[in-house]
């Protein structure tokens, strides 16, 4: 599915908030961790990421690769033959984020907030990944509209509120030097 170009949709507007909130509070913790003197590289890292994804949200890069993709396949001829390929990376990116989670949690079990934030942000590329995949089945439970706003919107709230949420428990754990 190929997003629409009208910039100022409610479904559109809705997401760069959700992650401006989750880069803001990524960037505060990182800032607060500094101060602080813990370690608060993966702070700065999540702060990053969730502007790549405020960034694309904003310049849709994510329909460019697809838009690049299907033209490629069209060409090749092998645009009805995608299918199959397209299950078979999501189930790959399915993996990826079970056995990534998995290895978060492992690492960070004494900070719990970095976990559920860098869980968050996992969810949130893996999403992002999707998007670019496309596949049929997935995009009509996304695309949906709920009222105004799609369906994938409240996905995007859920994720930006978990890592926000992550961000704000590592806060409360903090102490100060």
């Amino acid at each position: 599915m190929v997003a629409s170009y009208e910039w100022f949709s409610p479904t559109r507007i809705t997401g760069l908030t959700a992650y401006t909130c989750a880069m803001v509070a990524c960037a505060v913790e990182s800032v607060k961790c500094r101060r602080a003197g813990v370690p608060f590289r993966v702070f700065t890292i999540l702060t990053g990421i969730q502007f790549v994804l405020l960034l694309d949200m904003a310049f849709d890069w994510r329909w460019k690769i697809h838009e690049f993709w299907m033209r490629e396949a069209l060409d090749l001829k092998l645009y009805d033959q995608r299918r199959p390929p397209q299950l078979l990376a999501l189930a790959a990116l399915g993996l990826i984020l079970v056995l990534g989670c998995v290895l978060v949690w492992r690492q960070f079990r004494q900070r719990p907030g970095v976990s559920l934030a860098l869980t968050g942000s996992l969810f949130s590329v893996e999403l992002w990944c999707c998007e670019c995949l496309s596949y049929h089945f997935v995009d009509v439970v996304l695309y949906r509209t709920v009222g105004k706003l799609m369906a994938i919107t409240l996905v995007w709230i859920g994720l930006a509120a978990v890592t926000c949420l992550g961000a704000w428990i590592d806060g409360r754990e903090i102490k100060p030097i």
